[in-house]
């Protein structure tokens, strides 16, 4: 194994909305197990998926769906870069996650736009000449959903739950990033719902 791949392999993975070390402690620690036989220097990006499982009233905003990258090399460089994600229409795509629903929820996934398929290999072929240059092996990889969101109706006064998915050709099925993070208590001090635009007609 070269130092990039156990860079890669010691990846810190989750989801949330523009809130990440505070969802982290939401992966659930089977999802660590299985992300953690993903050699993210191989996988093919043309087989990512993403998904996200909302109460009813929020749904996510056309075109305004990201996979999002952060990556801290051995040398201490950081960089982040987010990919366009595309809504899937194929049921297969979500089949899997049926047993995922819950009264009340909805879900949705997503793939990469074909120009982001090939921006993700270019971007993850740079970081890894990066790393070899530098010679130090080490790191972390940081994987999340993050989509923009609005609201189309009127939430309940309790937790306003979320979780995110992430699928690879390695795990076949969908492994929970972050599963049941609260969007009114996850961003110390501010309840994210209170910041959500409400849902028009293009939206």
């Amino acid at each position: 194994m070269t130092g990039f791949e156990r860079f890669f392999a010691s990846a810190i993975l989750c989801g949330a909305f523009g809130v990440l070390p505070a969802a982290c402690g939401h992966m659930p620690v089977t999802s660590m197990v299985k992300l953690a036989r993903v050699d993210f220097t191989a996988t093919d990006p043309a087989g990512l998926r993403a998904a996200v499982k909302l109460p009813s009233a929020i749904r996510p905003l056309r075109d305004l769906v990201r996979l999002r990258l952060m990556v801290r090399l051995a040398n201490g460089k950081e960089d982040t870069q987010d990919f366009r994600l595309n809504e899937v229409s194929d049921p297969a795509d979500i089949a899997s996650l049926r047993d995922e629903l819950e009264a009340g929820t909805h879900l949705f996934a997503y793939r990469l736009e074909p120009a982001e398929v090939t921006r993700l290999a270019a971007f993850r072929d740079a970081l890894q000449k990066q790393q070899t240059a530098s010679g130090g092996r080490g790191g972390a990889l940081t994987i999340s959903l993050a989509p923009e969101v609005c609201r189309g109706g009127e939430l309940t006064a309790g937790p306003v739950l979320f979780t995110t998915y992430l699928r690879t050709a390695e795990t076949a099925g969908y492994v929970p990033l972050a599963r049941d993070v609260d969007m009114r208590s996850i961003a110390r001090g501010r309840d994210l719902t209170a910041q959500m635009p409400e849902c028009g007609p293009s939206r």
